[in-house]
């Protein structure tokens, strides 16, 4: 690639292949430059909420989805640790289902939708520079690419965001989370039942995720100190005992080998993602979120959407930037207060806490979960 790329997007995951699908579906040919030498299952599931369904759809990546390769999911269960529910979440439909699928199926659809040669595997961007043509990419092997202008889609810890935005590495939340997926369902959930159960300081879910599996995780706070830890099947079964059922069985039956562990991080949303319309961060890399709403997903594909929309104008980046950082402020914080409270550990006060979500009415929760669901691909970048 001797002479400047016109685009060059960094990071394979859900926005830079969203972003990748959305400009070619705009005439643009970019490139894609992904670190890992193969796109492979990591063993970790997701929901699809129907703001991010709105979005494949109008990528082409939907009907992949519901051949086989995810549930639907009508509403989601909130219980105690003993099993007794607490309060039942109807998604709101907002012009389309919501889906509990695993990532690697999701990354399959986006795939399906480009050309094979849109992806350059094993390049991995350990830098970015501004220059007077555009931006200036080095890579891990000792390349050096240039792109009029590149999209910085390559997660939290990037690389070529930590060049320009330097001392910005997410923030430890306080707890740790484990997800794993195992080749069964357990009874009783067969028909896309989603649930999240909450303890004192702990929490586990559980979700089929098509193809006769179930995705699981698991949080615990833990200090930052001992946040990497590595934690065993066997330490997971331990401190979840007495839980109520199938989470033991779920547990033992996932193997030590594919348990994935990590701590859960955030970045407050900056008010800049971008560099002189020629650089502009997306997704993780803009404003990674913790799993608390299942909202990760869905805001990368939402960003991609947004600025792929916005892209003729000269100022895209700026305009994308304003569009959306009031979205993801708001469910940043949102996300982040939720977490708080489900990892209350004081027994009395997780008692009161349980009390007050089975006393608030389930159409009261619905009701404000209904703006962040919305999202119209119709009119986004629009005035």
């Amino acid at each position: 690639m001797s002479e400047a790329a016109e685009v060059i997007i960094v990071g394979a995951g859900i926005a830079g292949l969203a972003m990748a699908i959305a400009l070619r579906q705009r005439g643009l040919n970019p490139v894609v430059l992904e670190q890992a030498p193969e796109l492979r299952e990591i063993g970790a599931g997701l929901l699809l909420a129907p703001n991010a369904c709105a979005v494949l759809e109008r990528l082409g990546a939907l009907d992949f989805l519901k051949q086989g390769h995810s549930v639907e999911v009508p509403r989601w269960e909130l219980r105690n640790w003993r099993g007794k529910l607490l309060s039942t979440l109807s998604i709101p439909r907002a012009g389309q289902d919501a889906l509990s699928t695993r990532r690697s199926d999701l990354q399959k659809a986006l795939l399906g939708c480009l050309p094979a040669d849109c992806v350059q595997l094993a390049s991995q961007v350990s830098s970015a520079r501004l220059s007077a043509g555009g931006v200036s990419l080095s890579l891990a092997d000792g390349r050096e690419l240039r792109g009029k202008r590149v999209i910085v889609a390559d997660g939290s810890h990037s690389q070529a965001r930590a060049s320009l935005w330097p001392e910005s590495e997410p923030l430890y939340c306080g707890y740790v989370g484990w997800r794993g997926i195992v080749d069964h369902v357990p009874a009783g959930w067969e028909r896309g039942r989603v649930s999240e159960s909450w303890g004192q300081g702990r929490r586990f879910g559980i979700a089929p995720v098509g193809g006769g599996k179930t995705y699981w995780y698991a949080t615990a706070t833990v200090p930052e100190a001992r946040s990497r830890e590595r934690v065993g099947i066997a330490e997971l079964r331990r401190d979840f005992a007495g839980w109520h059922a199938p989470i033991d069985e779920v547990l033992e039956t996932t193997p030590n080998d594919k348990l994935l562990q990590h701590p859960i991080s955030d970045r407050r949303p900056e008010r800049d993602w971008q560099r002189d319309e020629k650089l502009v961060l997306i997704g993780d890399a803009a404003h990674p979120l913790t799993p608390n709403l299942g909202q990760g997903a869905s805001m990368a594909l939402e960003d991609a959407w947004e600025l792929a929309n916005l892209w003729g104008r000269t100022d895209a980046m700026l305009s994308y930037v304003k569009r959306r950082r009031w979205r993801v402020m708001r469910l940043w914080a949102m996300s982040r207060s939720l977490g708080k409270l489900i990892q209350w550990h004081n027994p009395l006060a997780c008692g009161i806490r349980d009390l007050q979500m089975q006393m608030t009415p389930d159409g009261l929760s619905t009701a404000m979960m209904r703006s962040v669901l919305r999202y119209d691909p119709a009119t986004a970048g629009l005035p």
